[in-house]
Order: C-alpha cells, then sequence, then structure tokens
C-alpha cells in the first residue's frame, strides 16, 4: 500500500517519501477506508515538520527500510469508501461514501474509529468531501468562541484562507460586521461579494491604521489570528478595551508580541484554540449537533471549500510546490 511517509521531522519537501506498507486491517469498532482524496493543510505540514501541538510515531515495518525508526504517515483528514468493518462496528456499511478525520491520511487505506467517519451527503464530490472534517468545524467553533452579536466587528487575519472565507459567510449571516485583512485587490474583491469589508494591508506597518480607519472609533471587538508574528501584534492593537484576541494559527512561525499594557490597562483577552481540543469539550449531543450545524452550512454553500488542483500521492512535491505559491485560490488536493 502507498503512504507519503516520513522517518523523522523537517522540510515536508525533504523528508517525505513514498513508502510501501501493509494494508491495516480494523480492530474492534473501526473501519477499514479506501481513501481517494486528502486536502494539503497547513496543520499536515506542520506536524511534518515537528511544529504541531501532536507527536507523530514513528512505527517500524519490516519491509520498510527504515531501520529502527519507523515511518509515521501525513495528513489529517480525507474522504473515500468504506471498505471492511471490524468486529462489533455497526456502521456505516461497505460501500459508503464518507469524509475522514485521522492521523496518517496520506496513504491509500486507512483504519479508523466509527466514531471518526462521516457519511458524505449526496452530491458532495469526494474532493470537497474530504475538506469537511476540520476547516468546517474551525469555523463554526471560532464565532462560537467570540459569543459576538448582532453589530460587532471582528478583524481577521489570513482573511483570504478557507477558514476566514467560511467564517466571513457564518458572521454575516448573523449581522456581525467582518474586516479581513488580504494583500491582493483580487482577494479583496471576492471577500466583498460575501458581504465583508476587507482591510488591504500589505505589512504589518499599514495594517493597524488601514482597519482602524474602516473600523471607525470604536474599534474591534475581536481579532481570529492565523498568523501570529507582526501582523498578529498589528491586529491585537485594533481591539478595543475588553476586546478578545483568539489565535489559532501560526502561518509566519514568529511569535506575538504583546505588551503588558494591553492586557492591565486595556484589559485585552488573548486566548489560542485548537480543533482537537475544542472538540474533546463536547458532549455527545452537543458534537451531534456541531455536525448537523456544519452539514446545514455546506448545503448552504459555505465557501473555501474550492479545489484548485489535484495531484496524485506520487506527484507529491509538485502538490507541495503549488500549497506555497501566494495567492492560491482552492485547495490542493492529493489524489489516488
Amino acid at each position: 500500500m502507498r503512504a507519503l511517509a516520513f522517518s523523522g521531522y523537517g522540510d515536508p519537501a525533504r523528508v517525505l517519501r513514498m513508502a510501501e506498507l501493509p494494508r491495516p486491517e480494523p480492530g474492534p469498532r473501526h473501519l477499514r477506508i479506501r481513501l481517494a482524496a486528502r486536502p494539503v493543510n497547513p496543520s499536515d505540514l506542520l506536524f511534518v515538520r515537528g511544529t504541531y501541538g501532536r507527536e507523530a510515531c514513528f512505527t517500524p515495518h519490516q519491509s520498510d527500510g527504515a531501520g529502527s525508526s519507523g515511518w509515521a504517515v501525513a495528513g489529517f483528514e480525507g474522504a473515500g469508501t468504506v471498505q471492511a468493518l471490524g468486529e462489533g462496528t455497526g456502521g456505516p456499511a461497505p460501500g459508503t461514501r464518507v469524509a475522514v478525520s485521522a492521523t496518517g491520511t496520506w496513504q491509500e487505506e486507512v483504519c479508523v474509529p466509527e466514531s471518526d467517519v462521516f457519511p458524505l451527503p449526496d452530491g458532495v464530490p469526494l474532493d470537497v468531501g474530504c475538506q469537511l472534517t476540520v476547516n468546517p468545524y474551525t469555523a463554526v467553533l471560532l464565532l462560537r468562541e467570540t459569543a459576538l452579536e448582532r453589530g460587532d466587528t471582528l478583524l481577521l487575519t489570513a482573511g483570504a484562507s478557507a477558514v476566514s472565507r467560511m467564517t466571513v459567510h457564518l458572521a454575516r449571516a448573523r449581522g456581525i460586521r467582518c474586516l479581513p485583512v488580504v494583500r491582493r485587490t483580487k482577494q479583496a474583491r471576492a471577500l466583498a461579494h460575501l458581504g465583508a469589508e476587507p482591510v488591504l494591508a500589505t505589512s504589518a506597518r499599514t495594517l493597524t491604521g488601514t482597519a482602524l480607519a474602516i473600523a471607525g472609533q470604536r474599534r474591534v471587538d475581536a481579532v481570529l489570528d492565523a498568523v501570529g508574528g507582526a501582523m498578529g501584534t498589528a491586529a491585537l492593537h485594533c481591539l478595543r478595551p475588553g476586546g478578545q484576541f483568539l489565535s489559532y494559527g501560526m502561518l509566519s512561525g514568529s511569535p506575538i508580541r504583546v505588551s503588558p499594557d494591553e492586557l492591565v490597562f486595556r484589559q485585552v483577552t488573548l486566548r489560542g484554540f485548537w480543533l482537537p481540543e475544542g472538540m474533546k469539550r463536547l458532549d455527545g449531543p452537543e458534537s451531534r449537533r456541531l455536525t448537523g450545524e456544519v452539514e446545514a452550512a455546506v448545503a448552504h454553500g459555505l465557501p473555501g471549500l474550492e479545489v484548485a488542483e489535484h495531484h496524485d500521492l506520487a506527484d507529491f512535491h509538485a502538490a507541495l510546490r503549488r500549497t506555497r505559491r501566494p495567492g492560491r485560490t482552492g485547495r490542493v488536493v492529493l489524489t489516488g
């Protein structure tokens, strides 16, 4: 079975290899899924670099030639078809098209607990379905975390990202004013069509002034930051006294600089958000309600699920290059 795997952390373009691993067999209450599509997400690349919040499990295989260190398979979500059920598994039945949330989806087949499998609605293609278990849930929960009300103002860094576009779509439906930060006029025009008021800022030096000119004297009520570094710091300065700052990404790889004045005198609140931890806090009924909310949003045209390109697993170097391309719209999807 083909798998995109790595035997040690590092630059994905250098450490990922096409490995031949044994076909997995489902244990009790597990399913084996034949995957056909997998998105390339920032979290996948952080995982390979060793800078994600979850450590890789390097598993030795007799036939992999990796020595004692073994292989870890990349990828956190995908979509495909149920192939086999383990003992005591209630479904979905073989042949069902499903989305999968699991570690190690960049391989041809994967075994996962039945709780991590989501049947795809009719009409949802696999290259769209493979994106349903991370970004849409993140957008819905981020908006819940802010608890913003109609008329409040939300600033979003990485404003053209899939999560930001999803959040803008959901927030505008609730009467929340959205200021997504973008670098390009084309991105700003697309976000304006979603009802947002884009902040066109080519650098952190121009972000605060440009955003405040749009937001007005009251400043913004909340910031959703996926970048960190200088851009995240500039976004922090746009908050009103008592405003809230949620960090959910680290695209810049640099820290946010926070003055004690922000915390003491302006009473700004800073928090982090990570989807796995957010999901852990939900009980069964809450989790099902969240899934229902995500499914309804997708059915009503949730943006951010566009596909830019498809690449076979063997063509992963090209997929990685395309993922790093500035101004890309749509997700790069690994197939095969």
